[in-house]
């Protein structure tokens, strides 16, 4: 039976395209002080397009932590401090993502579908934990997720399995009680190494023939998700 159901955050509840593109445009904008020379570097290292705000499929943007993305950028900037650096690149991701920041249509009722049923929700990102409680807070959707822990909340990041894991132990329930659910072949990794039940969405830039061979179930959005886990539940009940 699936009891609890860990959500990814981009390209799973909300539009990455919609929300980080104008972002990650902003963000290099002004870590580069308007130097478009920089600015050219910044977005080739995580494979960004700044004309058209568009991601190459293998970006760092797309499944990497914001670690990962201050890594690839600090050494085109000023700023030596890598500690102080990967705080300024959070804060003005924050800021500008929750200008842009594009919710799926569906999110919201899902969420409520799924709580009516029961079942306990968090969130397991690689952006950081702040951000996925800033953007949570702006949708009004904060109080849905019993957890929300992001690549710097003292769990690891995907693709280990350690932030599921600590889901699994603040929920009580076994892994294979547990749904993780996103977009990229990280969230399937971390997923399936935890013992986690695995569904893959592509609702994210990841095409199906990438993420099946990953995940137990692929849906297209996490709309379908509350039909899935009935799904699940009944067949669980009858054996």
């Amino acid at each position: 039976m699936i009891k609890a159901i860990l959500f990814d955050k981009d390209g799973t509840l909300i539009d990455f395209v919609a929300t980080f593109g104008p972002a990650t445009r902003a963000v290099i904008e002004n870590l580069s002080g308007g130097d478009q020379h920089v600015a050219q570097k910044m977005a080739d290292a995580v494979s960004f397009d700044l004309s058209t705000m568009e991601f190459a499929p293998d970006a760092i943007l797309i499944a990497g932590s914001l670690q990962n993305i201050s890594d690839c950028w600090i050494s085109h900037v000023a700023e030596t401090d890598s500690t102080a650096f990967l705080a300024e690149v959070d804060r003005l991701y924050v800021e500008y993502s929750l200008k842009s920041l594009a919710p799926f249509p569906s999110l919201e009722p899902t969420l409520k579908t799924l709580q009516s049923k029961g079942l306990k929700l968090g969130i397991a990102t690689n952006d950081s934990e702040n951000a996925a409680q800033s953007h949570m807070r702006k949708l009004g959707l904060v109080t849905s997720f019993d957890f929300i822990a992001g690549f710097d909340s003292g769990y690891g990041e995907k693709p280990e399995p350690g932030i599921i894991t600590a889901f699994t132990q603040h929920c009580g329930f076994p892994p294979s009680q547990v749904a993780m659910v996103g977009d990229s072949v990280h969230d399937c990794t971390a997923g399936r190494v935890a013992g986690a039940c695995v569904v893959a969405v592509t609702s994210g830039l990841a095409r199906f023939e990438d993420l099946q061979p990953h995940a137990d179930h692929v849906i297209n959005s996490i709309a379908q998700l509350p039909t899935l886990i009935d799904h699940l539940n009944m067949s669980e009940g009858m054996m």
